[in-house]
């Protein structure tokens, strides 16, 4: 017999299962199978005078963003921040704009993929499309990506700026939260 409540609780589970796949976001992660994540105790970021940050053209104001995120995910995850140098880890960011190319030079710099051919490139970047964040863990000593996560962000310049702040902090939990993986 349909009653009324039979008929709200049904629009009410509906409603629920519609909320949870849009708040349901599409992470990708891949990492080096071969790395020890259980010796990571330690992190780092680079500084604003390396190379690394030539790699990426965005304002400090974008960077700060990030880096906050990133350190306080990766203090509440328990490791320990570090010059870069001493760290166990380092890690870089990418956001992607709107040029794919300039991922091809991120990827180059952080040696996600040392000599690739077009193709392992386009591989490499498959998942990866404007308007996401891409986060990479490198080995310090070789200073070669052991780790990568990226998502989509909905950073707007018509979006207030506690809107973006807001985004960006979620993603990096998200991309971060999947660190150090299940081995």
């Amino acid at each position: 017999m349909i009653t009324k409540n039979n008929i709200l609780l049904y629009l009410a589970t509906i409603a629920t299962a519609v909320l949870l796949l849009a708040c349901t976001s599409n992470i990708d992660t891949d990492y080096n199978n071969k790395f020890d994540f259980t010796q990571v105790k330690s992190y780092g970021i680079f500084p604003r005078e390396s190379k690394f940050t030539e790699l990426q053209r965005m304002s400090d104001f974008q960077r700060n963003r990030i880096e906050l995120a990133i350190e306080n995910q990766m203090d509440s995850q328990n490791f320990e921040y570090k010059n870069f140098e001493q760290a166990d880890v380092i890690v870089t960011y990418f956001l992607v704009g709107t040029s794919l190319g300039e991922l091809q030079t991120y990827n180059k710099g952080v040696m996600a993929c040392l000599a690739c051919s077009q193709k392992e490139q386009a591989t490499l970047n498959a998942g990866i499309r404007r308007s996401m964040l891409v986060i990479d863990i490198l080995d310090s000593d070789k200073k070669r990506s052991v780790f990568r996560g990226f998502i989509k962000v909905n950073i707007k310049e018509k979006n207030t700026s506690e809107e973006n702040q807001a985004e960006t902090v979620q993603a990096v939990k998200e991309i971060l939260s999947q660190f150090p993986p299940i081995q």
